[in-house]
């Protein structure tokens, strides 16, 4: 007569039945799913990923290390293309190159508006520079910067004026030469938007440098507007100011 439940058969059938839970277990992981109706709710900061296949984590959707909610989106080679992030506790995007600089971004410590990337204002010259000669000659003169007399700036005078489509960024910055070329005297700059001084400075003496950044927030996401640098001057009538644009840009 047999013999049943043998101990060897038993071994037999505990190994296969735990292959078969361990083919189970790695089929229970989700494939592929179509949803027509309703939608997907993640719930208590869970996260969404894709992992190549050669191990890169190419994009992430969750929880940073801090709880907050961000989302990065990698190329093949893992660096960073696209991603949000969060600066000074202010949320901020940021759309990346390939060496990892920022190309373009929103201002998350100036509260709002475009931080990359600084966008140049042309200002034309509204005046002719003053000869350093009696006579200038047909073909025309070298010099370093513009400069005028001071009997046409004995008030405010517009000096460079130009227009921007918008204004997307919260802060303006100039540089130029500035103070007397000729003499002595106390030259005043005041950079204004359609008509308000949103920045101003003095110079005492001829230097090049950069003036701003100023606070150009009050007219954040306007249209149209123009921009205007205006000199004056408390210095001798004969003597000559300098009043020299390098560049002018809107910026974060």
């Amino acid at each position: 007569m047999g013999q049943l439940n043998q101990p060897t058969n038993i071994i037999d059938r505990v190994v296969k039945l735990e292959r078969g839970l361990e083919a189970i277990r790695k089929m229970a992981g989700l494939t592929s799913a179509i949803i027509s109706r309703g939608g997907l709710t993640l719930l208590n900061n869970s996260f969404v990923k894709m992992v190549t296949s050669a191990g890169i984590e190419s994009m992430y959707f969750g929880p940073d290390s801090n709880g907050k909610q961000t989302f990065i989106l990698r190329r093949d080679n893992g660096s960073a293309l696209f991603h949000t992030g969060f600066y000074a506790g202010q949320p901020f995007f940021a759309l990346r190159d390939q060496n990892n600089a920022i190309l373009f971004s929103d201002n998350a410590a100036g509260g709002g508006g475009m931080a990359r990337p600084w966008i140049p204002v042309p200002l034309k010259q509204m005046f002719r520079s003053r000869s350093s000669d009696t006579v200038v000659s047909s073909s025309g003169e070298l010099f370093g910067y513009h400069h005028i007399a001071n009997s046409l700036i004995a008030s405010e005078t517009v000096m460079w004026q130009g227009r921007v489509s918008s204004i997307l960024h919260r802060f303006m910055e100039v540089h130029g030469t500035w103070g007397p070329a000729i003499g002595t005297g106390t030259a005043q700059y005041r950079l204004k938007i359609s008509g308000t001084t949103v920045g101003a400075w003095t110079a005492s003496t001829l230097a090049n440098s950069k003036q701003g950044p100023f606070n150009v927030a009050e007219f954040f996401d306007r249209d149209g507007q123009t921009i205007q640098l205006t000199c004056s001057t408390s210095g001798n009538s004969t003597d000559a100011t300098a009043c020299d644009l390098d560049s002018v840009y809107l910026r974060e």
